[in-house]
């Protein structure tokens, strides 16, 4: 995981402190992803119609319950609008899936690049076309 924070700190542009993929340009986010695709990793994507808090929260409630048996570490992005939210539904969740061991972070993206690695992958599958399938090579989509 050292090499593809690494990797991906290499991208950045001089006074950016993390990639967003939105913010970029069509040749960095083909950039981003050929970079991702390298990594041989696997993404969950799960899918929600709308952007709610109980829509956050069913997403948050489902990584704790796909990864309750193999993890040891959940790192989640930030978001200071509805942190307080998250950890409370992050503990219920790691209690409902009995994963008391089971430890996680709400970060800031710029503080670990491993979490550009989703904004990425969600943003091109929800642009879909072409965008989607350069990351459905490494990326499932899950149910709520």
């Amino acid at each position: 995981m050292t090499v593809n924070r690494k990797a991906l700190r290499a991208l950045l542009l001089p006074g950016q402190e993390r990639l967003h993929f939105n913010h970029e340009t069509d040749a960095r986010r083909k950039q981003i992803l050929r970079l991702l695709g390298d990594f041989h990793v696997l993404v969950d994507v799960y899918h929600a119609d709308r952007d709610t808090h109980a829509d956050r929260r069913r997403c948050l409630e489902a990584i704790v319950r796909d990864n309750a048996q193999d993890a040891e570490r959940l790192v989640i992005e930030r978001d200071d609008s509805t942190r307080d939210k998250d950890r409370a539904t992050l503990h219920a969740a790691c209690h409902r899936f009995e994963c008391f061991d089971l430890r996680w972070e709400l970060l800031a993206p710029k503080l670990d690049p491993l979490l550009w690695v989703p904004d990425a992958v969600a943003a091109a599958w929800t642009r879909g076309g072409h965008w989607r399938r350069l990351v459905e090579p490494f990326s499932q989509l899950k149910d709520l």
